[in-house]
């Protein structure tokens, strides 16, 4: 497993990073929600979930939401000063995740939408304050991530990384840098 800084010259935000692709997932994540096509294609296939959830029944609405949370959540996590406070935008995943002390599973997404609650997910795992490192993300529609594939998929891509770091003796950013500088040798 790869990580890569995602913004230059920061230790503070990392994302996991597949070299057989060209971007980080950060970046993929929101290449993809800016994708008319993909979101099209997503909602096509995830009609009924949002009709159920959300009760929108229009999948242009649909994109339009989308397109535009994701500016704003892209602005909540990438610009300054929003970047430098990262635990005011990532929330413990679960109730579980309350009571670790260490590498949490967290998700971010656009808490103050106006409209209907934000179904965009970012996940991550905290390092220690304002250190993250992005392991993917989804548009989430329904209840539980155990639900559907794709939400599924992302727990079980955080759980890996999440069991990835403790096996490769991460607990905090020092680690972190270690492992890091142990993979560009």
């Amino acid at each position: 497993m790869t990580f890569e800084r995602v913004i230059e010259g920061k230790n503070h935000l990392w994302a996991v990073r597949d070299l057989a692709k060209p971007k980080n997932e950060l970046a993929l994540l929101f290449d993809s929600w800016n994708d008319f096509g993909y979101l099209m294609e997503f909602f096509i296939e995830n009609i009924d979930d949002l009709r159920n959830f959300f009760h929108i029944e229009r999948i242009s609405e649909a994109i339009e939401d989308t397109v535009d949370d994701a500016e704003q959540l892209e602005r909540l996590i990438l610009e300054m000063p929003y970047s430098e406070n990262l635990d005011e935008l990532f929330k413990p995943l679960g109730a579980a995740d309350l009571s670790l002390r260490q590498l949490t599973r967290e998700k971010a997404r656009n808490w103050n939408r106006t409209g209907h609650a934000s179904w965009l997910r970012v996940y991550a795992i905290r390092l220690e304050k304002d250190v993250f490192v992005i392991t993917g993300g989804t548009i989430k529609l329904t209840k539980t991530m155990q639900e559907r594939p794709h939400t599924s998929e992302q727990l079980q891509r955080l759980n890996h990384c999440r069991q990835y770091l403790l096996e490769n003796g991460v607990f905090d950013s020092d680690s972190f840098m270690t492992l890091t500088q142990e993979d560009e040798i």
